[in-house]
């Protein structure tokens, strides 16, 4: 694939991914990725569909799953079950007196020297049950090591998370733009300087649309995605109205 059309920083990736297309194409062997962000699935289909013999089955435990795992495949085996690849799991806590948030069960999840492609997406219901999905190879050490999240002791129960449905939750607020540029609409959400929102782009700590944006000036829409690193995940809702002035007011939803 011509890697022109694509960033740099996605280059590694689809080299690798290349790879183990070729690997199935040519030796008839099964391959199954680590879970991929959406960007990362979007790519991942482009490659797939330039091979006539090879397909693709995603897998994430949920319905409507974020993350997912690409079980690459020749064709002949596209009527097989590969769900067995993602394991649930229900994070058992004493959710009556404690509140567990996303964050902290992720970050603790990391400080165990995990990978983050490793986890499959973190669910938290409204009565506060928590669960998530993970690499089959992966459980038996995640079982043993995740015994707490923070200073809370909590347990690991498997679970068939294949009925239940991931269903993005928001906070909504309010915020007035001059315009819909990238930079602007950052400064806007972390209430920053330019200079600050300047230097996050540059250094790669702003995502749009699962990608990492360096361009100051890319334009969003509304329904983009914008992840912005220590402040959170956000989505561009609607535009409620435009002041006298010719700002915008749009609604945003912060992801929870």
């Amino acid at each position: 694939m011509n890697l022109a059309h694509f960033k740099k920083e996605e280059h590694g990736f689809i080299v690798r991914m290349e790879d183990l297309i070729h690997q199935v194409y040519e030796g008839y062997q099964l391959k199954t990725t680590k879970f991929l962000t959406p960007r990362e699935q979007e790519i991942v289909q482009m490659l797939v569909n330039e091979f006539s013999d090879v397909e693709v089955q995603w897998i994430g435990g949920f319905k409507n799953a974020e993350r997912k795992r690409a079980i690459l495949i020749p064709t002949y085996l596209n009527d097989q079950d590969f769900s067995y690849t993602v394991i649930g799991y229900e994070v058992r806590y004493a959710h009556k007196m404690v509140d567990l948030r996303h964050p902290q069960v992720l970050g603790t999840i990391m400080s165990l020297g995990i990978e983050r492609q490793i986890i499959g997406d973190i669910l938290i219901l409204a009565d506060k049950r928590i669960f998530l999905a993970v690499c089959e190879e992966m459980a038996p050490f995640i079982e043993q090591a995740l015994v707490k999240v923070g200073r809370h002791s909590i347990s690991l129960v498997k679970k068939k998370i294949n009925e239940l449905e991931r269903i993005e939750t928001y906070e909504r607020r309010e915020i007035i733009v001059s315009s819909m540029r990238l930079d602007v609409i950052v400064c806007a959400l972390t209430k920053e300087s330019r200079s600050f929102t300047s230097e996050s782009i540059k250094q790669g700590n702003i995502q749009h649309n699962f990608k990492v944006e360096q361009n100051h000036s890319k334009e969003c829409h509304i329904g983009d995605m914008i992840s912005i690193k220590r402040y959170g995940r956000y989505k561009l809702l609607e535009i409620k109205s435009q002041t006298k002035s010719g700002r915008k007011i749009v609604i945003v939803g912060k992801v929870v």
